[in-house]
């Protein structure tokens, strides 16, 4: 609940914002050139973003390759608008997968801005046992009463979420020739464009990439935490030499 009121509180904070923002040109100027002025900020700054930010950050991370390639629920969504996402990790794709298996609100966390997203719990620092059981059907929930389906889900290999209606998300894992793993993000939503839905993607699309970039970064830091502690474990003893041995 506590996520959903942080998130309602951020949108209306950025409306009442932009609310008085245009108030105060109204009042500087006076409603007819208010209102012009006000239009004419909100136009550049649309543009401004539609064709630099917006460009870059739907592709953050993410290779050309990458972009180009399919990923398992492209079929069901064929010609969306379509944001691919990824990170490279320093640890095997298998040891990766068990941080993804337990993504969600109630689980362990999204692994980004907790307070936003997570009601204020820190996300999970270490494999929890009890959710690593992700089925097919399953929720991944985002906020209470919010979030999209398993539809389909390889080990080691990909999570797919979603639906033709809401959109679709595939988390996947592919592994590199250094035995390392790029972890790739791809979301694909068809939603009609109304006044209604512009301003709430305006709003949503920045706010979505930040948490994101920051959910990704999260897994990496995780995942090699991991690996290093699990590869100082597997390293043989070093042999001391030059040390003078006590008596018996």
């Amino acid at each position: 609940m506590r996520s959903k009121m942080t998130i309602m509180a951020i949108v209306l904070g950025i409306t009442i914002l932009c609310l008085g923002v245009l108030a105060a040109l109204i009042g500087a100027m006076g409603p007819w050139l208010g209102v012009a002025t006000g239009g004419g900020i909100a136009a550049v700054v649309l543009i401004v973003y539609r064709f630099t930010v917006q460009p870059w950050q739907h592709r953050w991370g993410a290779t050309d390759q990458e972009v180009r390639r399919s990923m398992p629920g492209d079929e069901i969504l064929p010609q969306p608008k379509s944001t691919t996402r990824a990170i490279t990790i320093d640890a095997a794709p298998e040891r990766v997968w068990p941080w993804l298996v337990q993504i969600g609100y109630g689980r362990a966390g999204w692994y980004s801005y907790d307070w936003i997203d997570n009601d204020g719990r820190p996300s999970a620092d270490r494999i929890v046992p009890k959710y690593q059981n992700l089925e097919v059907g399953d929720q991944i929930v985002m906020v209470p009463g919010m979030g999209p389906r398993v539809r389909a889900i390889e080990p080691n290999r990909y999570i797919l979420g979603g639906d033709e209606e809401a959109g679709t998300w595939c988390l996947a894992v592919y592994r590199t020739p250094e035995g390392a793993t790029r972890l790739v993000s791809r979301w694909r939503q068809d939603w009609p464009i109304t006044p209604a839905s512009a301003f709430w993607i305006l709003i949503s699309d920045p706010g979505a990439f930040i948490m994101e970039r920051r959910m990704l970064r999260g897994i990496k830091q995780r995942a090699e935490r991991a690996a290093a502690g699990q590869r100082s474990l597997d390293s043989p003893p070093v042999a001391l030499t030059g040390v003078e041995e006590g008596p018996e």
